[in-house]
């Protein structure tokens, strides 16, 4: 049996969509993988998560801040030993490099080597990153560690990051399998999540509640044709006040996720009517549009990996842009 530990560089970086990534490539490709979460710095709904998507252990995760290092540990081994035998691969969502302030866990490395695990490190990207913290991850593991994955690659930073940081990650001694671009699917809230939000109501299509957003666009006062205008993006949400009838009527002439109108209680019929005929989920929200849109920053923080479309996005992101052979032999998994 193989066992990776996939550990972030800090909390939030997408280790979690990069163990969701490797889960279902493997999966596919007819390995018996196993995924599991023994332990985490804060109680999360990871484990939930894991066992829901890929029918892994429905143990809770074991929060480090309530544990003895030894006794967690222990109680890792136990999780992983118990899935040896019907798995090809165990893969470890495990404990992040550093914490949310920047100081190093302790437990991250002892876990990794008590489990006898191959460590890939999930580094988010950011041109400040240098061969100092490629040393870093290899001070830490040691002969623990494969290499690392750099994630979340903004769309001007291609260059830098092939060109400038994972040479010095590779000079450090360091592998880079591979880099990984935002993507803005990954980030998008669901309809929803965004009506939960807001504390909305639903007038019409209800059934597009689990849609993913990936935009929102405020009709407002516009100069141009509103297929200029509302035409631009997919997946996209139209942020209306509630007496803009005019405007309303515009923005579903197009293709929409969610038209949701502010400052009102009940829609008008005609837009009612229109919404229901073309199955767009109609949402009001007594909140007004700036109230609205302030409310919407929050959603970060709510977003997760947690839908399908997201794991076979991430899914196919992976396979174009990280050596998985490399990653799986160093692990020690068999490909025959």
């Amino acid at each position: 049996m193989a066992i990776l530990y996939v550990a972030g560089q800090r909390p939030g970086v997408g280790s979690t969509s990069v163990v969701a990534a490797l889960a279902t490539v493997w999966k596919k490709a007819g390995q018996r993988v196993a995924v599991v979460k023994p332990a985490t710095l804060h109680a999360d709904g990871d484990a939930a998560f894991y066992a829901k998507t890929f029918g892994s252990p429905s143990d809770a995760s074991a929060v480090v801040a309530e544990h003895d290092q030894d006794e967690l540990v222990e109680e890792a081994r136990k999780r992983v030993d118990a899935l040896a035998a019907d798995h090809d691969m165990v893969i470890i969502e495990g404990l992040p490099l550093f914490d949310a302030d920047g100081y190093a866990v302790a437990a991250a490395p002892a876990l990794a080597e008590h489990l006898g695990a191959r460590v890939l490190g999930v580094v988010p990207y950011d041109r400040s990153l240098n061969a100092t913290d490629a040393a870093k991850w290899h001070d830490t593991y040691a002969s623990l560690l494969s290499g690392v994955v750099i994630n979340r690659r903004t769309q001007y930073g291609q260059h830098d990051a092939s060109t400038r940081l994972a040479p010095a990650f590779e000079d450090a001694g360091v592998s880079v399998y591979g880099i990984l671009p935002e993507d803005r699917r990954l980030l998008a809230p669901t309809v929803g999540q965004v009506a939960t939000l807001l504390s909305g109501t639903f007038y019409a299509g209800a059934s597009g509640q689990h849609d993913l957003i990936e935009s929102f666009l405020i009709g407002g006062l516009i100069t141009e044709w509103g297929g200029n205008y509302f035409g631009r993006h997919p997946n996209q949400a139209v942020i209306v006040r509630g007496g803009r009838t005019d405007i309303q009527m515009s923005a579903l002439n197009f293709p929409l996720k969610c038209l949701l109108l502010t400052g009102c209680d009940t829609p008008p019929q005609y837009v009612y009517q229109r919404a229901n005929d073309l199955d767009v989920p109609l949402v009001t929200s007594n909140h007004d549009t700036p109230a609205a849109t302030a409310l919407l920053e929050r959603l970060e923080a709510q977003v997760t990996i947690d839908h399908p479309d997201k794991i076979e996005r991430v899914a196919e992101m992976v396979s174009d842009a990280v050596d998985l052979l490399a990653i799986s032999e160093s692990a020690g998994l068999r490909s025959d």
